[in-house]
């Protein structure tokens, strides 16, 4: 296991060491077993053993790591089961987001809803996965900060965070872009109407239809 030492060295620190991490990780350069050994990342990163140690334990937090008798942390596996059941706690976490991002809606809001779907439209027709899956990703945090609770948008970014590796994969799937685009279009016309009750509908059938690619996708990888 080898990570890239790091090139710079912001105010915090703790928070690039993270993201460093995080992104070897969802990189799949660092698989599930692999050990997150502190005096190993700071050698590699060039860094000092605490912030090494600091994002590690927020890596465990978020659910990307977990501590193993005798190993210390190893970065953690998220299987079937696992997928299966965040997947329908995002279902009624989001579903409600997206009522309240609407009932709230801005001009703001809906402007950004536009953007990223246009974004969105160009990934997919230029094929870029990578594309898709970012801007995918930025849809569903803009409404959840914009749903006027807080603490809701903080449980559903660290799903998003757990789920990141395997929506990533299902990611590559034509189909499964061009689906998830016509479903989060049908997200914002909801929002943009102020329609919580449609919001929500549109939002649950989108992940529910998420979940089951990324069950079919992990059985095909079996």
């Amino acid at each position: 296991m080898e990570v890239s030492k790091l090139d710079e060295r912001p105010e915090r620190l703790i928070d690039v060491v993270h993201k460093q991490i995080h992104t070897e990780i969802l990189g799949g350069n660092l698989v599930a077993g692999d050990q997150l050994s502190v005096p190993e990342l700071s050698r590699q990163l060039g860094v000092s053993r605490g912030s090494v140690r600091e994002a590690v334990l927020q890596l465990v937090a978020e659910g990307l790591a977990e501590e193993r008798p005798r190993r210390g942390v190893v970065v953690a596996k998220i299987g079937p089961d696992e997928v299966r059941q965040i997947h329908e706690i995002r279902e009624v976490l989001e579903g409600q987001a997206a009522r309240l991002a609407a009932e709230l809606r801005s001009a703001e809001l809906c402007d950004q809803l536009d953007a990223a779907l246009r974004e969105q439209s160009q990934a997919i027709d230029s094929a870029d996965a990578g594309g898709y899956a970012d801007t995918d990703s930025h849809f569903h945090a803009m409404l959840a900060a914009a749903c006027g609770n807080p603490m809701l948008g903080t449980l559903i970014e660290r799903l998003h965070t757990q789920m990141q590796v395997a929506l990533d994969r299902v990611a590559e799937a034509a189909e499964h872009r061009c689906l998830g685009h016509d479903e989060l279009n049908a997200v914002a016309d909801a929002v943009r109407a102020g329609d919580g009750d449609a919001a929500e509908k549109a939002m649950r059938a989108h992940i529910r239809r998420t979940r089951q690619k990324v069950a079919t996708a992990q059985e095909d990888n079996k």
